[in-house]
């Protein structure tokens, strides 16, 4: 008696990135790899043009709160004292007195909410 062994999978198992059947660029509504390279240079450049209008202000911590990630640092405009909280990823290095400076975000519900600091970080404790 003879016995015949079928089996539902293909012959030879593709190993690697699953990919759509429907991935035609074109068709979907992206653009080539050429084309996403310049728009992302153009997107860069809004930014940045974006950013040198931004106000760039001096800012001094006042105080380390409790969470870790966070300074709490005052600047001036116009003469008025105003405070914010800034977003810098650790606080160990921040002590209070260390001035700094950040991009003013433009939007007033941003203001409300902790401002993000993306240069370097002290390398010592109150030492830049």
């Amino acid at each position: 008696m003879e016995v015949e062994i079928r089996t539902d999978l293909p012959a030879r198992i593709k190993v690697g990135r699953k990919r759509a059947k429907d991935s035609d660029p074109q068709k979907v509504g992206l653009s080539s790899g050429l084309a996403t390279v310049e728009s992302r240079e153009v997107q860069r450049e809004e930014e940045i043009s974006a950013s040198a209008n931004a106000p760039v202000v001096e800012l001094e911590v006042v105080r380390i709160p409790p969470n870790p990630r966070l300074v709490i640092c005052r600047y001036q405009i116009l003469g008025e004292e105003r405070r914010c909280m800034v977003w810098v990823g650790r606080n160990s290095y921040f002590v209070p007195r260390m001035k700094f400076w950040l991009v003013e975000p433009s939007d007033p519900t941003a203001r409300a909410r902790p401002w993000p600091y993306a240069g370097p970080l002290p390398r010592r404790r109150g030492h830049w």
